[in-house]
Order: structure tokens, then sequence, then C-alpha cells
């Protein structure tokens, strides 16, 4: 072998290990860049007052009939799953109070298993919040979170509900539409799931 074919050879093969590496928007997140508990509480603040200030507005003229509701993703929306596992995302649980004493309804969407309906209700009632429905990933194959999500709020819908506000930290809680105002609460370029 020449001299200039080895040169090639090790190139090329430096140049494939070198594809095969993950860039950094392939690499998986890494927990270390998420904020602090206090920091993520600072950036959730402004979602969750701007969500309460539309409650009360919104909740000041509703329709006669009208069945207003909040829908609420469950994991690091309504609780704090990632910083304080099982503890209500305290603003969060404010605004639902708020809604729920004005005569909204608060409905939860989640992609949770159902066979975790139980569980998830449990959690849900111990930190504090009214669930007065809870829609969940079917049993089978499931059509995607999106999917799962928009099913939610439809069902919600078809059982006479108006859906003031929506609230999640996904872009997937919100496709689709079928809600009046969506309030996104930061999930760091999906990091925090």
């Amino acid at each position: 072998m020449t001299l200039g074919r080895k040169t090639a050879l090790i190139l090329g093969t430096t140049l494939c290990a070198l594809v095969t590496l993950p860039s950094a928007a392939q690499a998986a997140p890494r927990a270390e860049s998420l904020p602090s508990k206090s920091g993520w509480l600072a950036d959730v603040a402004p979602v969750a007052a701007g969500l309460q200030s539309h409650l009360e507005q919104r909740l000041a003229d509703v329709g006669q009939g009208e069945k207003p509701a909040v829908v609420l993703d469950i994991d690091n929306t309504s609780l704090a799953t990632h910083y304080d596992k099982g503890k209500p995302v305290q603003a969060i649980l404010k605004a639902t109070k708020y809604a729920h004493q004005h005569g909204a309804a608060v409905l939860f969407a989640s992609y949770r298993s159902a066979d975790s309906r139980d569980s998830t209700t449990r959690q849900l009632t111990s930190a504090g919040y009214t669930v007065d429905g809870l829609c969940l990933k079917p049993h089978g194959d499931s059509p995607g979170k999106a999917a799962v999500k928009l099913g939610c709020r439809k069902k919600f819908e078809g059982e006479g509900y108006t859906l003031v506000a929506n609230v999640g930290n996904r872009s997937t809680d919100f496709r689709g539409g079928h809600y009046e105002k969506g309030f996104k609460l930061p999930d760091y370029d999906g990091q925090l799931s």
C-alpha cells in the first residue's frame, strides 16, 4: 500500500467515525442543563398569572347554559413531576381552584396509560386538585401524543364542555385546537417532558 493510499484510508476512516458521532441536536438532553426548581417556577409564574387573569375575565362572562372547563396536562404542568414528584405546581393549582370555585370544571388530558387511571386520580386529588374528568391514552396502539390530547379535548367538548383554557408544557398539548386559549409552561426544548 502506498503512502497516499494509507493516508486516504486513515482520513476516510476518521471521517466515517466523525459522521457517526451524534450532533448536538441529536444528543440526548442532559438533566443538568435544566434550570433549578426555583428557576423553573420563576418561568412558570408569568404563564400561571396569565391563566389566572384569563380565567377571571372569562368566567365572569359565562353564557346561559355554558359549561366552562379548564383542561390540564399532568406531568410538569399540574404536578411538578421532575422537580418535586407528586407535589402540585402551586400557581397552576391556585388557578384551577379559582376556576372550580367560579363554576368551571377541572379536566385532565394525559398521555399516561389507561391502566394508571386510579393511581393518577389519587395523585391529583392528594395534590389538592379537583378531578371532574380524566382522559388518558387508550389501550392498544396509540396514534401519538398530539392525537391523544386532541381526542381528549374533543371528548370533553362532546360532553358539553366549553374549554376556556388549555394548559400544558409540550407542543403536543396544543395541536389541533379545540380550546379557546392555550397556556404553555416551559419544557426547555423538550428536555422537561
